[in-house]
């Protein structure tokens, strides 16, 4: 094999693999694909399961809704490292914790959201949203 050939075939093969890191970072959602930034909402409730996972974590919890029933909503949060970073551990959200959440609706209008904060059961509130184009918490107000 000459050299030529050699530099050819280490280019492209460079290229595919970086190619293929490319679409796996495109292929996540970003928050206007899934939420809607014209629907803020903030619950209370208490958490029935928290996963914290990559890409991003899932906070579940029953919300009392005026007729007495419940709903079990289901909140994306920030990646776990953000999560990490700004001190949320999983003891901080597991089963039985009452919370509140405000964040944004999701679009498909059913039980699910994007939190964009969390208070947490020893009164921090702590912003949990990592969506580079999610509203600010400025944007709220």
């Amino acid at each position: 094999m000459n050299k030529r050939l050699s530099s050819v075939l280490a280019i492209a093969g460079f290229a595919a693999a970086t190619a293929g890191f490319s679409t796996q970072s495109q292929a996540h959602h970003s928050f206007s694909s899934e939420f809607d930034r014209r629907q803020p909402v903030e619950v209370q409730g208490t958490v029935t399961s928290a996963r914290i996972v990559n890409p991003h974590g899932w906070l579940y919890l029953d919300v009392r809704n005026v007729d007495g029933t419940k709903t079990n909503w289901g909140f994306e949060f920030g990646t776990p490292i953000v999560l990490k970073a700004k001190g949320i551990k999983r003891e901080d959200v597991r089963p039985g914790t009452v919370v509140r959440i405000s964040g944004y609706r999701s679009k498909n209008t059913g039980p699910f959201g994007y939190a964009q904060a969390v208070e947490l059961g020893d009164g921090r509130t702590i912003a949990v949203g990592s969506a580079p184009d999610a509203p600010t918490a400025q944007a709220r107000r």
